[in-house]
């Protein structure tokens, strides 16, 4: 596939076969209090479960094998806040390619730390945001000759994302609709092509922090646009723009998209960790903040959550657990 094209559902069973015995068959949870705290019946795929604490590991491992030999040996390179880092430095490891990764200088520590600890590079200085880590990588691929992969606006990566939601569909048959988080617009896409990959029609909806609304402002303006924001505490939604691949999908699927509050996202945190008894990211709570802030209405069937990552900093984690329900 060229890097601007859409994967096909062959696309995501390629992948599902190779990660089969590659990646963790995250559990898909349920808990009766945290039903009635939503008001509505619910089941949570704990990718905050996965290998790296992410779902992120999926796509980077599917894009890492298909490259040639000759392309990991000159290194990868990507950017990420944090879970695309950790996801591409395992790759890395599995595949034996050198992985270099540039994060804001604000990146959650425990992320970078856990990074070097699978053999990457980060780089770091002067980065103070996503769009300024994009120029910093491309400054380093012209230096250095690297390979690049994309975070989240690349086939490969998007199929490998898609198996996340297939083994959903496959362990929920009686699924009406999943929620899912969404910032550069990889998981989403990924959902949209996991439902036509198995044949299912369910209702999908994406969610981002109210602070940094990308795709709805791209959506309001026809194609993927930057958005100037504050810090928010869901740290891995804070991609500059939606992918272009992603963002088309999203369009062409007419997928609804919210978004929720900082305080939301903390209450959301607390809930499914008191509920579910896992740990998810801020990132990963959006669904169920979304939810609880009747920012989506309300069905007689199952919802899902895609519990996308795990990668909190114990401060954060405090913070959350500790604040009023």
């Amino acid at each position: 596939m060229e890097a601007e094209s859409r994967p096909g559902p062959g696309d995501v069973l390629s992948a599902q076969e190779y990660l089969r015995h590659m990646v963790v068959r995250t559990p898909a949870l349920r808990s009766m209090a945290l039903d009635e705290r939503a008001g509505c019946r619910l089941v949570a795929k704990a990718e905050c479960l996965q290998l790296t604490g992410s779902f992120k590991v999926r796509g980077a491992l599917n894009r890492a094998r298909t490259l040639p030999a000759e392309a990991r040996g000159r290194g990868l390179l990507t950017v990420s806040a944090g879970n695309a880092a950790l996801g591409l430095a395992f790759a890395g490891h599995v595949l034996d390619a050198k992985v270099t990764v540039v994060m804001p200088e604000n990146a959650v520590s425990a992320k970078v730390d856990a990074v070097r600890a699978l053999g990457g590079t980060v780089v770091q200085e002067g980065v103070v945001d996503a769009a300024g880590a994009f120029r910093r990588a491309a400054q380093l691929q012209d230096q250095h000759g690297y390979t690049f992969v994309h975070p989240f606006d690349d086939p490969y990566v998007v199929a490998g994302a898609a198996t996340a939601t297939l083994e959903l569909l496959e362990q929920e048959p009686a699924l009406d609709r999943l929620v899912v988080p969404c910032s550069g617009g990889g998981l989403l896409a990924g959902a949209i092509l996991a439902t036509e990959t198995a044949g299912r029609t369910i209702e999908l909806v994406g969610v981002q922090p109210d602070l940094v609304p990308t795709i709805v402002r791209s959506l309001e303006a026809g194609e993927p646009t930057e958005v100037e924001h504050p810090p928010t505490i869901a740290d891995g939604l804070t991609a500059p723009r939606p992918g272009r691949l992603n963002f088309d999908m999203i369009r062409a699927a007419n997928v609804k998209i919210v978004t929720v509050s900082e305080a939301a996202i903390r209450t959301a945190v607390r809930e499914l960790v008191l509920a579910l008894k896992v740990v998810p990211e801020p990132s990963a709570a959006v669904g169920l903040a979304a939810i609880m802030d009747r920012r989506i209405g309300a069905i007689d069937g199952v919802t899902a959550l895609m519990l996308s990552g795990g990668n909190i900093s114990p401060a954060v984690l405090a913070d959350c657990v500790t604040a009023a329900g």
